[in-house]
Formats: structure tokens, C-alpha cells, sequence
């Protein structure tokens, strides 16, 4: 119906469709469906929205009466109540339905296909609305060519069903599980707050997460993450934010899939910044609390500034979500400490690295200018070798002015063999880069404080000046001169002196093979790194001359050889480049998908226009999301109310929950149904956006278009019409 016409008095402004049947499917879904019918009659009353509730009722167990009959209608109700059955007769028709009583879609379509109103709304019978929800609607906002979905939160199931609205409202306020929202579900206490995981980036007391926060991921062998939204929320107790000077440290992380991905960030408390920083790769951002008087919760809100580019571009296939600048791996307190006493170390006695490249280092009035050589990871200048006193952890502060491509710093042995573990920070400020890195060490042990080359292009001369080094006061540094240069050159420098006169793309291949900080770890994991990462770039001709030459290395070569056996058992691989690059390229929006089949609302002409639900002769589950691409393929904008609705609990196993998946799945898989994976809904969506249209799936009789069901209507204040 067009914006500008009048409404017809007869054609209510909201329809709402449910389905159900009278067995015991999600845990007594007769009570579910009265508390529904209880809350939102009333909601209607108060608020003046006109709307029609449509009750599908699906292959009625023939032993049993009918919902309709035992559902307790408010006695002068305000909806008009329509009750459709579906009889056995036509499910039995169906694929699997000796082993589904129940296609939940197609359901739902039966009663889309009947409704009056101007507008539709799917849902499910163990929904309650918010009441400001429902006081939304009856104002009439809605709009065609908008589909739109809200946040199910989800609580405990012991709703007081034949108690007042402000009880029932408050029970679903106090006993909240869990929240389900655009980018994942996460738990919350009763009151609906966020609460931390085990292993959490918080420890959940000190420091708790505020809005913004995606799902917590990791684990399986690596360390846990959230990613951020543009502005995301810290809260620090009120206890700890009060006491003396106190850092709160947060471990980030830049997009790890964009090789030259850079945030700009911003820490606020209220509007005053309190610390910002130039993200680049993995770091510490530094946020100072001073003292203060104030009682009560401190929130830091990290705030998004600039980045590098659109993430999306980048990200793994199957991914989604927008906004996905950097990640978190920690945020915890600690006093502020100052660093022991610091050295200026002379600039002097930074050297040349690479002496036999293209490289060229001169002294300027800003310090030491440096272009390197053009291979990606290539050594730059080092200074050293330097030598510890004693055992323990030594901190040295670098500053760098970049003024071309990129560097990396590290800790490398005296005889340049391997690298040392360090912690390195980073703060980019503009081209300023600073590095403060950690390291222990043994008592005399000598090192190199090494910068090398990080082009993000990959091969590429990067270009900075060496500006200031500080370092502990008690360090010795060894009298000048350099190991002998070929016996101390590491692994990868002596190959690459080896074929520095060959002009074979190989020769180049296997000097930018292995990342230094590939070699971090101790000989221990050498001849597997070299394996997995230099096996597919080299042929057994180039690697026999790397043996002759290092003859040490004989055993990484036998591992290369069962590498090259394992390579050719996965060449059919290759054929799939071409639709992980579709796949990449056509990536579908992020639309709130998540448990979206308990609210999906739009005009009723859309409805009819995109023929509703696939009609999949299948479980329910991911073809509620697929229907939403669908809509979101003709053109239809996704609209997200910032308003709450509530699912009563499932009982384990029979709808979804994160504790119940694994069960339901079981569940269905020993019946031999079969579902849509959201993998399958991912490639749809992709193959909609490259076609610029929507696949309508369904034919012209969708929701039994053709076949006349038994129909009983309750009208408001007015009593049954048969």
C-alpha cells in the first residue's frame, strides 16, 4: 500500500504469525504460547497498536485437542485471533515427516499467505514483546522497504503467565541467560549485563567489557580474542579506579588478514582523551588512570579514529561482520611503575647489517638514514654485539622515523644463527615509530639488536632514520667489529649469499621464504618451519644446491621431499581458487541473522512479492537468515530496533542454545533430517549480490496458496466467528 493512502478500517496495521501444534515439542508450548497471547493482548490495550495474531496450527496430533480450543483468550480481548489448521494429511505429503511433525517454515507461510495487515510479522509462540516495543508499533513507523529485526534476549522459562503485565515484564528484566545480537551471542547475568568467559580478555571484577565487544574467539592451542566495534567499552571497578596511579594495559592487535592494516585509536573517559595511539600489528596500548575522587564504576571507551582501509577485503571467506579494525587479547590493571634508569646509546655504533647489498646508511643531522635493501625481511642496521652482565630482563627503547614502507626490530644471538624471544611494543605516532623491547637473557650472553626491512608490498626499499636508543646503564658492549661475515650469517643470509648471482625467480623465493620471527623459536622447530614454509616455493634442483652448501641441513631436505608428495596430493585444490575469489569478492552484508526467525517484519506486499520462506522440505534451521538475504537482494533495507524481545527457554536439545547445539544436532542427524548449513546461505547470498537480484524459491502456490484450510476466528470483545 503506498505511503500516501488511506488505511483501509478494516485491514489491521500489524499482522502476527505463530505456529505450533499440541505435543511437547521446546517444552510445553501450549503455557509458551499463553504467556505470549497473555502479554501481548494487554501491550495492545495500553498502547492502541491494531493487530491480528494468525495461529498455524500444524498437523494436530489426533489424540489430542486442538491449541485452539485450550488456549485461554483474554475475556474481552483486544486482537483479533485467527486459527488455521494445517491437517495431518497435508504434512504427510512432505519429505521426512515421519520424522519432523513439524516444518516450521512452511507453517509460517500458510499464515503470512492468509494475513490482512499492512504489515507481517513472523515470529515464534515463546516470544514476549517489550512493552516499549509494542508502544512503538501502535505509534505506526513502519515503513515499506524496510525489514526489520530487533535483539532476543533470552531468560528463564518460568514466566508468571496468568500474573499482571509489570510482573511478567519484570521477570523477563531479572532472569535473563543470554543475548543474541547482530555480530554473536554472548551470556549476561539476570539484569541482562555482559559477563566474562573463562580465559576471558578481562578478569571480569577489576575490569568488566562494556558495549561494543564481538563473541570471544580462540582457543584450540592459541590465545583468546574479541574484536571491537568502532567504539567499545571498558569499565574499571570503582574501587581500583579510585586508588593510586594505575595503567590499565591493553594488548591489541590490528586486522591480521591486511598485511598493511593501521588503526588509528582513541582511549576517552567521558570526552576527555586519555590516550591514542597508531595501531600497527601487535602491540600494548598504554591508557594512564590517575586517581580520583568520584565514586562509582570508571568507563573507558576505545574509539575507532582512522583506519587503513575497508576490512572486508581482507578477511577469511565465510566472514561477515563489519568493523573488524583490530582485536583485543587482554585489558588488565597495573601500577604504574616507572623504568629503571636509562642510557642514550651513541648512534654511532649502529652498523651496517647488510654490507654486501644495495643498501646505503649515512649519518644526517637527524640521525641515521637508512634505505634498504629491496628483498622483504633483509637486515638493515645493528648494533652490537652487545653483552649481558648478568642473568635477567633487559629494556632498551628505540625511536625510528619512517619515512618509506616498514620496519621490524628483534634480538638476535651473538653468532646470528637465530632469534631470540623479546616482547616488543610498538607506538606509531604519525611516522614516528617507537619500540620498546624486552628480552632475558643469560649471564653473558651476547646479542645484536637488529632492524630489518617489512615492506607491506613485500619486496619494496623501505626508508627511515634511526633516531635515539636507550638501554640499561650496566651493559657492557663488546669492542667493535663484526663476526666473520660468513661464517655468522643466519640460515637464510647464507642462502641468499649463495644465489645472489643467480638471476632464477627461485633464487628469490627462498630468500623471502621464512619470516625472521619464524625462527624466534630455538633449533628445536627448524627443519619443520623450513618445511612447511619453503617446501611449495622451491624445486628439488635449488634445494640440492642449499644443501652442498649447508651441509647441516641435510635432514630439512628429506622433510621437503615428503612435503612435495603431500603438495601434489592437494594440486585439486587449485580449482577452488576461482570461487574463494568470488566468494571474497561478492561477500555478503553483515544482516542480523542471528536467531532472526523470532522477528522478521516487513510490508505484507514484500511478503507476497518474494513468495516468504523457502519452502524446504527440511529443518527450520538458517532458512529464516536465508529469507533474509533474500529481502535484502530485492533492495530491502535491514532496519535493527534498539528495543528487546524475550524467548522463554528451551528445554536442552529441542531448540536452539549454545548448551543444547550440540544435542539438537545429534538429534536430528540420527533422523536422517537434513538442514542448511550457514555456509550454504553464505554462497546463496554471494551468488544474489553478483546476480544484483533475489532467488525466489518458492512457486506461485507458496503457504498452500491453492488448497482452502479450516479456519476459526475470535474477533475483539465479540466472541467467536466460525
Amino acid at each position: 500500500m503506498p505511503a500516501s493512502a488511506t488505511p483501509d478500517p478494516a485491514v489491521p496495521y500489524l499482522s502476527v504469525v505463530v505456529t505450533t501444534r499440541n505435543d511437547d515439542h521446546g517444552g510445553n508450548p501450549l503455557e509458551r504460547l499463553q504467556a505470549f497471547v497473555n502479554c501481548f493482548d494487554e501491550q495492545c490495550r495500553r498502547t492502541g497498536l491494531d493487530a491480528e495474531v494468525i495461529v498455524v496450527e500444524w498437523n494436530p496430533p489426533p489424540e489430542r485437542p486442538r491449541v485452539g480450543s485450550l488456549l485461554r483468550l483474554p475475556e474481552r480481548c483486544v486482537c483479533t485471533y485467527r486459527f488455521i489448521d494445517v491437517p495431518a494429511e497435508l504434512h504427510d505429503g512432505l519429505r521426512y515427516a515421519d520424522v519432523l511433525p513439524l516444518f516450521q517454515m512452511i507453517a509460517k507461510n500458510v499464515g503470512i499467505r492468509r494475513a490482512r495487515g499492512r504489515f507481517v510479522l513472523a515470529t515464534n509462540i515463546d516470544i514476549i514483546f517489550s512493552t516499549e516495543l509494542v508502544a512503538y508499533l501502535a505509534s505506526q513507523p513502519l515503513k515499506p522497504g524496510h525489514l526489520y529485526r530487533v535483539d532476543r534476549h533470552d531468560v528463564q522459562s518460568d514466566v508468571p503467565v496468568d500474573a499482571g503485565l509489570e510482573a511478567q515484564m519484570a521477570h523477563c528484566a531479572t532472569h535473563q541467560l543470554r543475548i543474541h545480537t547482530r555480530w554473536g551471542s554472548y551470556p549476561v547475568d539476570a539484569n541482562g549485563c555482559r559477563v566474562c568467559l573463562p580465559d576471558d580478555i578481562v578478569d571480569g571484577r577489576r575490569v568488566r567489557l562494556g558495549d561494543g565487544w564481538h563473541v570471544r574467539e580462540g582457543g584450540s592451542g592459541t590465545a583468546f580474542y574479541r574484536w571491537a566495534g568502532d567504539r567499545a567499552q571498558l569499565i574499571v571497578e570503582g574501587a581500583e579506579a579510585r586508588s593510586g596511579a594505575t595503567v590499565l594495559e591493553i594488548e591489541v592487535e590490528s586486522n591480521p588478514y591486511d598485511a598493511r592494516s593501521w588503526v588509528k585509536l582513541e582511549a576517552l573517559e567521558g570526552n576527555r582523551t586519555v590516550a591514542h595511539e597508531h595501531l600497527t600489528g601487535r602491540m600494548r596500548l598504554q591508557v594512564p588512570l590517575e586517581p580520583a575522587d568520584e565514586s562509582g564504576d570508571r568507563t573507558i571507551d576505545l574509539l575507532v579514529i582512522e583506519t587503513h582501509a575497508r576490512p572486508r577485503l581482507h578477511l577469511p571467506v565465510f566472514e561477515r561482520r563489519d568493523e573488524m579494525h583490530y582485536r583485543v587479547y587482554s585489558a588488565r590493571l597495573r601500577p604504574s611503575i616507572p623504568d629503571r634508569s636509562m642510557a642514550e646509546y651513541p648512534l654511532s655504533d649502529w652498523k651496517n647489517a647488510n654490507p654486501d647489498s644495495a643498501q646505503t646508511v649515512k649519518t644526517t643531522t637527524e640521525g641515521l638514514l637508512v634505505a634498504s635493501d629491496p628483498l622483504k625481511w633483509s637486515y638493515s642496521v645493528h648494533y652490537g654485539p652487545l653483552r649481558a652482565p648478568s642473568r635477567g630482563t633487559y629494556r632498551f627503547e628505540l625511536a625510528c622515523s619512517v619515512l618509506e614502507g616498514r620496519i621490524l626490530v628483534g634480538v638476535l644471538s651473538g653468532d646470528r644463527h637465530e632469534w631470540i624471544p623479546a616482547t616488543i611494543e610498538v607506538h606509531q605516532s604519525a611516522t614516528l615509530r617507537r619500540f620498546a623491547i624486552s628480552v632475558d637473557l643469560r649471564r653473558h650472553e651476547p646479542f645484536w639488536l637488529m632492524i630489518y626491512n617489512d615492506h607491506p608490498d613485500g619486496d619494496g626499499v623501505s626508508k627511515f632514520i634511526v633516531q635515539r636508543l636507550a638501554g640499561p646503564v650496566d651493559l657492557a658492549q663488546t669492542a667493535g667489529g663484526q663476526p666473520s661475515r660468513l661464517h655468522a650469517m643466519p640460515f637464510l643470509e647464507r642462502i641468499a649469499a649463495i644465489g645472489r648471482s643467480a638471476t632464477t625467480p627461485a633464487r628469490d623465493l627462498w630468500v623471502r621464504a621464512v619470516p625472521p620471527w619464524r625462527w624466534r623459536a630455538r633449533a628445536t622447530g627448524l627443519a619443520d618451519v623450513a618445511a612447511r614454509w619453503i617446501g611449495a616455493r622451491l624445486g628439488a634442483r635449488m634445494r640440492g644446491r642449499i644443501v652442498r652448501a649447508a651441509p647441516e641441513y641435510r635432514s630439512v631436505e628429506k622433510m621437503l621431499r615428503g612435503t612435495d608428495e603431500r603438495l601434489r596430493a592437494l594440486t585439486p585444490l587449485c580449482d577452488l581458487a576461482d570461487l574463494h575469489k568470488f566468494l571474497r569478492e561478492r561477500r555478503p552484508d553483515n544482516l542480523h541473522v542471528n536467531a532472526c526467525g523470532d522477528f522478521q517484519l516487513m510490508a505484507r506486499a514484500h511478503w507476497d512479492e518474494l513468495r516468504a520462506y523457502p519452502e524446504f522440505e527440511t529443518f527450520s534451521m538458517n532458512i529464516d537468515g536465508l529469507f533474509s538475504y533474500v529481502a535484502n537482494a530485492a533492495g530491502i533495507t535491514e532496519q535493527a530496533l534498539d528495543m528487546p524481545i524475550y524467548h522463554l527457554e528451551h528445554e536442552v536439545g529441542s531448540g536452539w542454545s549454545p548448551e543444547g547445539e550440540a544435542l539438537l544436532r545429534r538429534r536430528i542427524a540420527e533422523r536422517g533430517i537434513t538442514w542448511i548449513d550457514a555456509g550454504t546461505v553464505y554462497i546463496w547470498a554471494s551468488y544474489m549480490r553478483w546476480l544484483e537480484r533475489p532467488t525466489i524459491f518458492n512457486d506461485s502456490n507458496w503457504g498452500m496458496g491453492n488448497i482452502e484450510l479450516a479456519e476459526r476466528t475470535v474477533m475483539p470483545a465479540c466472541g467467536t466467528l466460525s
